[in-house]
């Protein structure tokens, strides 16, 4: 018999320390990462499965999102705001986490779980759910699917590269691509400077950066001081930390990776888009990540990646391309899976048509 709980407030140290018990699991199920910014616009829910003997066997961290991103444009705000009141939802990234390794007692849990969030989608009038499997979890089969899909979810194949950081630095150097290595050799000829970050006054000029590199996109940060507040408290705790290049003594880019279960995944990579930093710095910058992953004993690197494509598929988002500077750090490809379930059709497909108006918008401002 299971305890099925559902709850908003969570205690941090136990349901990171259950986490621990996977070897699978990331920082996107820690309650750091679930909690993040708690607002009224946003907040979390988390899921355990308990069983007889009172140990936690599940676990799955959601957030519940009420609104979009802030434009620039006021017009363009005005639209968001209005379908923002339409558009509730709710994401979970790299679970569900899943203890026991016995498949009929996984297939009973996950189950269980899939149960919790269809009360999760009535309680919070969810627009959808949608969430992403964890690539390091081997035991994701064709019978783990079958549950998702009688339960009425939709399923997409993702890819994503990973790093053994258990090899030697000279192993992990030899599989990456030869124009990435040259440009990583070439950053350091031409006066890029490497270092982590450390103090305040660096993370304000990394704030700093991130507000600019956001106008490019056409995004509005309305509060750096809050900015600034949170992403230096993530890189105080044990679980982020941030590279910054410099040239010049200019800090033209960065990039911050999570920290936590031995795996490494980057959370965020900014630049000033000129072509040092371009090209230059931000090779420079993820191989100084994974060497300092190896360095302090991490075992996996997460590069990341998006959706498998088809032969026939339209390539509307440049997955390609993504996909393909992923691939050139050399890591193993592996695969997960997208699952989404709709609740509310019509919602639905306002809200497509609302990520179809935000990529036209993106893409205006950058040309």
């Amino acid at each position: 018999m299971y305890k099925l709980e559902i709850i908003e407030n969570i205690s941090k140290e136990e349901w990171n320390q259950n986490l621990i018990k996977s070897n699978y699991s990331t920082y996107y199920q820690t309650s750091e990462y679930i909690e993040g910014n708690n607002t009224t616009e946003y907040f979390p829910i988390f899921i355990q499965i308990i069983n007889d003997k009172d140990q936690v066997v599940g676990q799955l961290g959601i957030q519940i999102i009420k609104t979009s991103v802030r434009y620039s444009s006021s017009l363009f705000n005005k639209i968001l705001k209005i379908i923002s009141s339409i558009t509730k939802r709710g994401i979970w990234l790299y679970g569900p986490i899943i203890h026991s390794k016995n498949e009929k007692e996984r297939l009973e849990i996950l189950q269980i779980i899939l149960d919790a969030n269809n009360q999760i989608m009535k309680k919070y009038d969810l627009v959808f759910l949608e969430g992403y499997s964890p690539p390091l979890d081997i035991q994701i089969d064709e019978n783990y699917l079958k549950i998702f899909e009688k339960n009425q979810y939709q399923i997409k194949k993702y890819i994503t590269y990973i790093t053994d950081l258990t090899k030697s630095i000279d192993e992990i150097w030899l599989k990456i691509q030869k124009y990435t290595k040259v440009n990583v050799k070439r950053a350091m000829k031409r006066g890029i400077i490497i270092k982590k970050l450390e103090t305040i006054s660096e993370a304000k000029e990394n704030i700093l950066l991130f507000k600019k590199w956001s106008e490019t996109k056409g995004l509005t940060i309305s509060n750096t001081e809050k900015e600034l507040d949170m992403f230096w408290k993530g890189n105080n705790s044990e679980y982020e930390k941030t590279f910054l290049a410099y040239k010049n003594e200019q800090l033209v880019a960065s990039i911050t990776i999570s920290c936590f279960n031995k795996i490494i995944i980057p959370l965020q990579v900014i630049n000033s888009y000129s072509q040092e930093a371009k090209n230059l710095a931000g090779p420079s910058l993820t191989w100084q990540a994974i060497k300092d992953s190896k360095e302090t004993n991490f075992e996996n690197y997460d590069i990341t990646g998006g959706p498998m494509l088809s032969e026939n598929e339209l390539d509307i988002d440049n997955t390609y391309s993504l996909t393909h500077y992923k691939r050139k750090w050399g890591g193993e490809e592996h695969v997960h899976y997208n699952f989404l379930k709709i609740n509310k059709k019509i919602s639905y497909f306002i809200y497509v048509k609302l990520f179809e108006l935000v990529k036209w918008y993106h893409h205006r401002s950058l040309n």
